[in-house]
Protein backbone atom coordinates (compact mmCIF):
# COMPACT_ATOMS: atom_id res chain seq x y z
CA UNK A 1 0.00 0.00 0.00
CA UNK A 2 3.21 2.34 0.57
CA UNK A 3 4.47 1.52 -2.42
CA UNK A 4 1.32 2.69 -4.09
CA UNK A 5 0.28 5.67 -2.63
CA UNK A 6 4.63 6.39 -3.69
CA UNK A 7 3.92 5.49 -6.74
CA UNK A 8 1.16 7.81 -7.28
CA UNK A 9 2.69 10.88 -5.62
CA UNK A 10 5.74 10.54 -7.90
CA UNK A 11 2.95 10.03 -10.93
CA UNK A 12 1.71 13.36 -10.08
CA UNK A 13 4.85 15.63 -9.45
CA UNK A 14 5.84 14.24 -12.62
CA UNK A 15 2.61 15.55 -14.19
CA UNK A 16 1.54 18.47 -12.70
CA UNK A 17 3.40 21.86 -10.83
CA UNK A 18 2.18 24.66 -9.79
CA UNK A 19 3.46 27.86 -11.94
CA UNK A 20 4.48 30.91 -9.94
CA UNK A 21 3.86 34.13 -11.38
CA UNK A 22 7.81 34.42 -12.98
CA UNK A 23 6.46 31.83 -15.30
CA UNK A 24 3.76 33.75 -16.76
CA UNK A 25 4.69 35.79 -19.43
CA UNK A 26 3.10 39.21 -20.43
CA UNK A 27 1.16 41.50 -18.82
CA UNK A 28 -0.88 39.52 -16.79
CA UNK A 29 -4.01 40.66 -14.38
CA UNK A 30 -4.13 39.08 -11.01
CA UNK A 31 -7.53 39.02 -10.48
CA UNK A 32 -8.45 37.06 -13.16
CA UNK A 33 -6.35 33.95 -11.78
CA UNK A 34 -8.87 32.64 -8.63
CA UNK A 35 -7.22 29.17 -9.03
CA UNK A 36 -3.55 27.85 -9.05
CA UNK A 37 -2.49 27.21 -12.99
CA UNK A 38 -1.84 23.35 -13.46
CA UNK A 39 1.04 23.23 -16.12
CA UNK A 40 1.42 19.46 -17.92
CA UNK A 41 4.95 18.01 -18.05
CA UNK A 42 6.76 20.33 -16.10
CA UNK A 43 9.32 20.07 -13.73
CA UNK A 44 8.10 21.49 -9.42
CA UNK A 45 10.48 24.18 -8.17
CA UNK A 46 9.26 23.09 -4.74
CA UNK A 47 8.60 19.56 -3.83
CA UNK A 48 5.42 18.75 -2.10
CA UNK A 49 5.22 17.06 1.03
CA UNK A 50 1.92 15.32 0.25
CA UNK A 51 1.68 13.78 4.12
CA UNK A 52 1.87 17.19 5.92
CA UNK A 53 -0.39 18.77 3.20
CA UNK A 54 -3.26 15.78 4.02
CA UNK A 55 -2.71 16.32 7.79
CA UNK A 56 -2.51 19.87 7.46
CA UNK A 57 -6.28 19.25 5.25
CA UNK A 58 -8.15 16.98 8.07
CA UNK A 59 -6.93 19.53 10.78
CA UNK A 60 -8.34 22.87 9.10
CA UNK A 61 -11.64 23.95 10.43
CA UNK A 62 -13.51 25.64 6.97
CA UNK A 63 -14.83 28.98 7.98
CA UNK A 64 -18.61 29.99 7.07
CA UNK A 65 -16.69 32.84 4.57
CA UNK A 66 -15.28 30.10 2.94
CA UNK A 67 -18.16 27.51 3.01
CA UNK A 68 -20.38 30.50 1.48
CA UNK A 69 -17.71 31.57 -1.23
CA UNK A 70 -17.15 27.29 -2.02
CA UNK A 71 -21.16 26.16 -1.44
CA UNK A 72 -23.52 29.32 -1.64
CA UNK A 73 -22.38 31.90 -3.80
CA UNK A 74 -21.98 30.74 -6.87
CA UNK A 75 -25.87 30.03 -6.85
CA UNK A 76 -27.22 33.78 -6.82
CA UNK A 77 -28.40 35.85 -8.84
CA UNK A 78 -26.27 38.66 -10.35
CA UNK A 79 -27.92 41.46 -8.61
CA UNK A 80 -27.86 39.76 -4.97
CA UNK A 81 -24.22 39.28 -5.66
CA UNK A 82 -23.61 42.50 -6.89
CA UNK A 83 -24.64 43.63 -3.61
CA UNK A 84 -22.78 41.07 -1.24
CA UNK A 85 -19.89 42.94 -3.43
CA UNK A 86 -19.62 45.28 -0.48
CA UNK A 87 -19.37 43.08 1.97
CA UNK A 88 -15.33 43.07 2.07
CA UNK A 89 -12.68 43.42 -0.70
CA UNK A 90 -12.11 39.92 -0.31
CA UNK A 91 -15.86 39.45 -1.84
CA UNK A 92 -15.76 41.84 -4.10
CA UNK A 93 -12.46 39.93 -5.36
CA UNK A 94 -14.24 36.69 -5.68
CA UNK A 95 -17.40 37.95 -7.60
CA UNK A 96 -15.60 39.81 -9.73
CA UNK A 97 -13.74 37.45 -10.90
CA UNK A 98 -14.44 35.90 -14.95
CA UNK A 99 -14.02 32.54 -13.40
CA UNK A 100 -16.57 33.02 -10.32
CA UNK A 101 -18.67 34.76 -12.88
CA UNK A 102 -18.55 31.68 -15.53
CA UNK A 103 -19.00 29.56 -12.28
CA UNK A 104 -22.36 31.09 -11.70
CA UNK A 105 -23.41 30.99 -14.89
CA UNK A 106 -23.56 27.66 -14.85
CA UNK A 107 -25.56 26.94 -12.12
CA UNK A 108 -28.21 29.79 -11.83
CA UNK A 109 -30.76 28.84 -14.01
CA UNK A 110 -34.04 29.80 -12.37
CA UNK A 111 -36.05 32.48 -14.50
CA UNK A 112 -35.87 35.74 -12.83
CA UNK A 113 -37.88 38.15 -14.41
CA UNK A 114 -39.78 39.22 -17.76
CA UNK A 115 -38.48 41.59 -20.72
CA UNK A 116 -41.66 43.28 -21.70
CA UNK A 117 -41.99 45.35 -24.95
CA UNK A 118 -44.62 47.31 -26.88
CA UNK A 119 -44.27 47.27 -30.48
CA UNK A 120 -41.22 49.56 -30.77
CA UNK A 121 -41.31 51.15 -27.33
CA UNK A 122 -38.15 50.53 -24.98
CA UNK A 123 -37.83 47.71 -23.71
CA UNK A 124 -39.10 47.17 -19.51
CA UNK A 125 -37.99 44.55 -17.24
CA UNK A 126 -40.55 42.93 -14.64
CA UNK A 127 -38.52 41.01 -11.75
CA UNK A 128 -39.92 38.48 -10.02
CA UNK A 129 -38.01 39.80 -6.96
CA UNK A 130 -36.94 43.42 -6.56
CA UNK A 131 -34.34 42.69 -4.11
CA UNK A 132 -32.88 39.53 -5.66
CA UNK A 133 -33.12 40.23 -9.59
CA UNK A 134 -32.33 43.17 -11.69
CA UNK A 135 -30.05 44.80 -14.09
CA UNK A 136 -28.36 48.75 -14.31
CA UNK A 137 -30.18 49.04 -17.87
CA UNK A 138 -33.58 47.25 -18.04
CA UNK A 139 -34.05 49.51 -21.33
CA UNK A 140 -30.73 48.57 -23.19
CA UNK A 141 -30.23 51.89 -24.13
CA UNK A 142 -26.64 50.91 -23.94
CA UNK A 143 -27.02 49.25 -27.70
CA UNK A 144 -26.30 51.94 -30.71
CA UNK A 145 -29.68 51.96 -31.81
CA UNK A 146 -33.17 51.22 -30.52
CA UNK A 147 -34.01 47.57 -30.48
CA UNK A 148 -36.41 44.57 -30.10
CA UNK A 149 -36.17 42.19 -27.41
CA UNK A 150 -36.54 38.73 -29.42
CA UNK A 151 -34.89 35.79 -27.71
CA UNK A 152 -32.99 34.87 -24.68
CA UNK A 153 -31.36 32.03 -23.15
CA UNK A 154 -29.61 31.70 -19.56
CA UNK A 155 -28.94 35.30 -18.96
CA UNK A 156 -27.35 35.83 -22.65
CA UNK A 157 -30.33 37.87 -24.43
CA UNK A 158 -30.63 38.55 -28.28
CA UNK A 159 -31.79 41.97 -29.77
CA UNK A 160 -32.67 43.40 -33.55
CA UNK A 161 -32.37 46.88 -34.39
CA UNK A 162 -35.44 48.45 -35.12
CA UNK A 163 -33.60 50.49 -37.94
CA UNK A 164 -31.80 47.51 -40.32
CA UNK A 165 -32.88 44.47 -38.55
CA UNK A 166 -29.42 43.73 -37.09
CA UNK A 167 -28.80 41.28 -34.72
CA UNK A 168 -27.05 41.91 -31.63
CA UNK A 169 -26.30 39.72 -28.75
CA UNK A 170 -25.97 40.80 -25.17
CA UNK A 171 -25.44 40.12 -21.33
CA UNK A 172 -27.81 42.62 -19.75
CA UNK A 173 -25.92 42.43 -16.04
CA UNK A 174 -22.48 43.36 -17.62
CA UNK A 175 -24.20 46.10 -20.68
CA UNK A 176 -21.59 43.78 -22.95
CA UNK A 177 -22.91 43.21 -26.49
CA UNK A 178 -21.64 41.97 -30.00
CA UNK A 179 -23.34 42.81 -33.30
CA UNK A 180 -23.38 39.67 -35.47
CA UNK A 181 -22.67 40.25 -39.13
CA UNK A 182 -25.38 40.32 -41.56
CA UNK A 183 -27.16 37.09 -42.31
CA UNK A 184 -27.08 35.36 -45.91
CA UNK A 185 -30.70 35.13 -46.18
CA UNK A 186 -33.22 37.79 -45.68
CA UNK A 187 -35.11 37.43 -42.02
CA UNK A 188 -36.85 40.34 -41.73
CA UNK A 189 -38.37 42.11 -39.02
CA UNK A 190 -40.43 39.58 -37.53
CA UNK A 191 -38.03 35.92 -37.92
CA UNK A 192 -38.60 32.93 -36.08
CA UNK A 193 -35.04 33.21 -34.57
CA UNK A 194 -34.74 31.59 -31.01
CA UNK A 195 -31.40 31.71 -29.28
CA UNK A 196 -29.30 28.76 -27.98
CA UNK A 197 -27.38 29.00 -24.77
CA UNK A 198 -26.01 26.09 -22.51
CA UNK A 199 -23.62 27.09 -20.19
CA UNK A 200 -21.63 24.04 -18.64
CA UNK A 201 -18.05 23.90 -16.61
CA UNK A 202 -15.70 23.52 -19.95
CA UNK A 203 -17.80 26.10 -21.74
CA UNK A 204 -15.27 28.52 -21.12
CA UNK A 205 -15.96 30.31 -24.42
CA UNK A 206 -19.65 31.06 -23.46
CA UNK A 207 -20.42 30.13 -26.94
CA UNK A 208 -23.79 30.02 -28.51
CA UNK A 209 -26.00 29.48 -31.48
CA UNK A 210 -28.98 31.65 -32.86
CA UNK A 211 -31.25 29.72 -35.08
CA UNK A 212 -33.51 31.01 -37.69
CA UNK A 213 -36.42 29.35 -39.13
CA UNK A 214 -36.77 31.16 -42.96
CA UNK A 215 -39.92 31.61 -44.56
CA UNK A 216 -40.84 32.89 -47.85
CA UNK A 217 -43.63 34.57 -49.02
CA UNK A 218 -45.88 32.24 -51.65
CA UNK A 219 -43.30 29.36 -51.10
CA UNK A 220 -43.80 26.86 -48.52
CA UNK A 221 -40.84 25.92 -47.57
CA UNK A 222 -38.57 26.16 -44.55
CA UNK A 223 -34.40 26.81 -44.45
CA UNK A 224 -32.80 27.24 -41.40
CA UNK A 225 -29.81 29.09 -41.00
CA UNK A 226 -27.69 29.51 -37.81
CA UNK A 227 -25.03 31.86 -36.67
CA UNK A 228 -22.09 30.39 -34.21
CA UNK A 229 -20.27 32.06 -32.10
CA UNK A 230 -17.09 29.36 -32.74
CA UNK A 231 -17.24 30.80 -36.26
CA UNK A 232 -18.60 34.40 -35.75
CA UNK A 233 -20.33 33.79 -39.14
CA UNK A 234 -24.28 32.51 -40.89
CA UNK A 235 -24.61 28.84 -42.25
CA UNK A 236 -27.66 27.77 -44.00
CA UNK A 237 -28.51 24.19 -43.37
CA UNK A 238 -28.59 21.33 -45.52
CA UNK A 239 -31.90 20.35 -44.39
CA UNK A 240 -35.25 22.18 -45.87
CA UNK A 241 -38.66 21.59 -44.77
CA UNK A 242 -41.19 21.10 -47.29
CA UNK A 243 -44.12 19.83 -45.61
CA UNK A 244 -44.80 23.12 -43.37
CA UNK A 245 -46.50 26.29 -45.26
CA UNK A 246 -43.90 28.61 -43.70
CA UNK A 247 -46.44 31.65 -43.14
CA UNK A 248 -47.67 30.54 -40.26
CA UNK A 249 -45.25 30.17 -38.01
CA UNK A 250 -44.54 32.19 -34.32
CA UNK A 251 -42.19 34.21 -34.19
CA UNK A 252 -40.81 33.87 -31.26
CA UNK A 253 -39.63 29.94 -29.98
CA UNK A 254 -38.59 28.02 -27.13
CA UNK A 255 -35.10 26.31 -26.85
CA UNK A 256 -34.43 23.29 -24.55
CA UNK A 257 -31.81 20.49 -24.87
CA UNK A 258 -30.43 20.60 -27.74
CA UNK A 259 -33.57 21.47 -30.00
CA UNK A 260 -35.82 24.02 -30.80
CA UNK A 261 -39.28 24.37 -31.33
CA UNK A 262 -41.86 26.83 -32.99
CA UNK A 263 -45.11 26.86 -33.06
CA UNK A 264 -47.29 27.54 -36.01
CA UNK A 265 -50.91 28.33 -37.36
CA UNK A 266 -51.02 24.95 -39.12
CA UNK A 267 -51.45 22.58 -36.61
CA UNK A 268 -48.21 21.28 -35.44
CA UNK A 269 -44.88 22.21 -33.41
CA UNK A 270 -41.71 22.27 -35.66
CA UNK A 271 -38.63 20.87 -34.12
CA UNK A 272 -35.03 21.53 -35.20
CA UNK A 273 -32.36 19.80 -33.62
CA UNK A 274 -29.04 21.81 -33.27
CA UNK A 275 -26.70 18.29 -33.30
CA UNK A 276 -27.88 16.51 -36.13
CA UNK A 277 -29.52 19.29 -37.87
CA UNK A 278 -32.96 17.19 -38.71
CA UNK A 279 -36.59 19.30 -38.37
CA UNK A 280 -39.56 17.23 -37.15
CA UNK A 281 -43.47 18.25 -36.36
CA UNK A 282 -45.16 17.21 -33.42
CA UNK A 283 -48.94 17.43 -32.48
CA UNK A 284 -50.21 21.17 -31.45
CA UNK A 285 -53.33 20.95 -29.28
CA UNK A 286 -56.53 22.38 -30.53
CA UNK A 287 -57.18 25.40 -29.58
CA UNK A 288 -60.39 27.64 -29.85
CA UNK A 289 -58.95 30.50 -28.90
CA UNK A 290 -57.04 33.50 -30.22
CA UNK A 291 -53.67 32.21 -31.99
CA UNK A 292 -50.56 32.36 -29.21
CA UNK A 293 -52.39 32.62 -26.24
CA UNK A 294 -50.62 29.00 -25.42
CA UNK A 295 -46.57 28.62 -24.73
CA UNK A 296 -44.09 26.01 -24.98
CA UNK A 297 -42.19 25.70 -22.11
CA UNK A 298 -40.42 22.93 -19.46
CA UNK A 299 -41.81 20.87 -16.58
CA UNK A 300 -40.03 18.81 -14.41
CA UNK A 301 -37.27 18.27 -17.17
CA UNK A 302 -39.88 17.14 -20.04
CA UNK A 303 -41.40 19.75 -22.77
CA UNK A 304 -44.82 20.45 -22.77
CA UNK A 305 -47.24 22.93 -24.11
CA UNK A 306 -49.46 25.06 -21.61
CA UNK A 307 -52.89 26.37 -22.88
CA UNK A 308 -55.94 28.19 -21.55
CA UNK A 309 -59.41 27.58 -22.24
CA UNK A 310 -62.26 29.20 -21.60
CA UNK A 311 -65.66 27.60 -20.50
CA UNK A 312 -68.02 29.97 -18.97
CA UNK A 313 -66.16 32.79 -18.63
CA UNK A 314 -63.84 30.90 -16.41
CA UNK A 315 -59.84 30.32 -17.32
CA UNK A 316 -58.30 26.55 -16.74
CA UNK A 317 -55.24 25.87 -17.01
CA UNK A 318 -54.24 22.48 -19.77
CA UNK A 319 -50.76 21.26 -19.80
CA UNK A 320 -49.95 18.95 -22.66
CA UNK A 321 -46.89 16.54 -22.45
CA UNK A 322 -45.21 13.56 -24.37
CA UNK A 323 -44.16 13.24 -28.02
CA UNK A 324 -48.02 13.53 -28.49
CA UNK A 325 -49.22 16.63 -26.86
CA UNK A 326 -51.77 14.36 -24.73
CA UNK A 327 -53.45 16.53 -21.95
CA UNK A 328 -51.24 15.29 -19.02
CA UNK A 329 -53.35 18.13 -16.11
CA UNK A 330 -55.51 20.62 -15.88
CA UNK A 331 -55.27 23.48 -13.53
CA UNK A 332 -58.40 25.48 -12.19
CA UNK A 333 -57.65 28.88 -11.46
CA UNK A 334 -59.43 30.14 -8.16
CA UNK A 335 -61.16 32.88 -9.58
CA UNK A 336 -62.73 34.21 -12.85
CA UNK A 337 -60.15 34.92 -15.14
CA UNK A 338 -62.23 35.65 -17.86
CA UNK A 339 -64.72 38.17 -17.39
CA UNK A 340 -62.52 39.82 -14.21
CA UNK A 341 -59.03 40.50 -16.01
CA UNK A 342 -59.51 40.21 -19.67
CA UNK A 343 -57.75 37.57 -22.05
CA UNK A 344 -55.56 34.91 -20.43
CA UNK A 345 -51.98 34.03 -21.91
CA UNK A 346 -49.29 31.51 -20.72
CA UNK A 347 -46.40 33.50 -20.31
CA UNK A 348 -44.26 30.15 -18.79
CA UNK A 349 -44.07 27.69 -16.32
CA UNK A 350 -40.57 28.07 -14.31
CA UNK A 351 -38.75 27.26 -11.19
CA UNK A 352 -40.80 23.94 -10.90
CA UNK A 353 -44.78 24.85 -9.89
CA UNK A 354 -45.16 28.39 -11.35
CA UNK A 355 -47.12 29.81 -13.65
CA UNK A 356 -46.52 32.61 -15.56
CA UNK A 357 -50.08 34.62 -16.79
CA UNK A 358 -50.45 37.46 -18.61
CA UNK A 359 -54.29 38.83 -17.67
CA UNK A 360 -55.28 41.75 -19.50
CA UNK A 361 -52.68 44.34 -18.52
CA UNK A 362 -51.85 42.30 -15.42
CA UNK A 363 -49.00 39.76 -14.71
CA UNK A 364 -49.51 37.33 -11.96
CA UNK A 365 -47.81 34.01 -10.78
CA UNK A 366 -49.81 31.16 -9.61
CA UNK A 367 -48.44 29.00 -7.56
CA UNK A 368 -49.50 25.56 -8.56
CA UNK A 369 -48.75 23.58 -5.15
CA UNK A 370 -50.16 26.63 -2.85
CA UNK A 371 -53.22 27.60 -5.38
CA UNK A 372 -51.92 30.98 -4.17
CA UNK A 373 -51.74 33.86 -7.03
CA UNK A 374 -49.29 36.88 -6.91
CA UNK A 375 -49.76 40.01 -8.67
CA UNK A 376 -45.89 40.87 -10.21
CA UNK A 377 -46.97 43.80 -12.66
CA UNK A 378 -49.42 45.97 -14.25
CA UNK A 379 -48.74 47.98 -17.00
CA UNK A 380 -50.38 49.45 -20.20
CA UNK A 381 -49.59 47.46 -22.98
CA UNK A 382 -52.04 44.22 -22.77
CA UNK A 383 -52.24 42.00 -25.27
CA UNK A 384 -50.08 43.94 -27.50
CA UNK A 385 -46.92 42.79 -25.07
CA UNK A 386 -44.30 40.88 -25.86
CA UNK A 387 -42.93 38.85 -23.11
CA UNK A 388 -39.70 37.55 -23.05
CA UNK A 389 -38.50 35.09 -19.96
CA UNK A 390 -34.72 35.85 -18.75
CA UNK A 391 -32.43 34.26 -16.08
CA UNK A 392 -29.82 36.99 -13.65
CA UNK A 393 -26.99 35.67 -14.81
CA UNK A 394 -23.37 36.93 -14.58
CA UNK A 395 -22.63 35.45 -18.22
CA UNK A 396 -20.28 37.16 -20.42
CA UNK A 397 -19.18 37.60 -23.74
CA UNK A 398 -15.33 37.76 -23.11
CA UNK A 399 -13.52 34.58 -21.87
CA UNK A 400 -12.57 34.28 -18.50
CA UNK A 401 -9.12 33.27 -19.12
CA UNK A 402 -8.09 36.59 -21.55
CA UNK A 403 -7.85 39.82 -20.31
CA UNK A 404 -9.84 42.31 -23.04
CA UNK A 405 -10.93 45.77 -22.20
CA UNK A 406 -12.41 46.58 -25.74
CA UNK A 407 -15.53 46.75 -26.40
CA UNK A 408 -17.17 43.67 -28.05
CA UNK A 409 -18.37 45.02 -31.67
Amino acid sequence: MADFEGNNRETLEDDFCLLEDSDLEGDVDERFYELPILSPKAKAKIPVDYNKALKYVDRKEAGLEDVLRDHALHLLPAKTLFRFKTVSRRWDHWISSPLFAHRQTTYFKNVSGLFCQVADHSPSFISFNQDAYGMPDPSLSFFPEPVKVRSSCNGLVCCQGIEDDTYYICSPVTKEWKKLPRPNLYHGAKAAVVLAFEPYVLNFNESYELVCAVTFPDYPVVYFEIYSSRSSSWRVSDTICYELDGSGLHDGGYYMKGVVYWESSSGVILAFGLRDEQCGFLPLPANDEEYGNGALAMKHGELCYIQPRYQDNVCTINIHGNMDMSLKSVINLPYDAGSAFGVCRVLGFINGDILILGLGTRVVSYHVKEQKVELISQHEGGACTRYIPYVNSLVSLRHPLIRDKGLIV
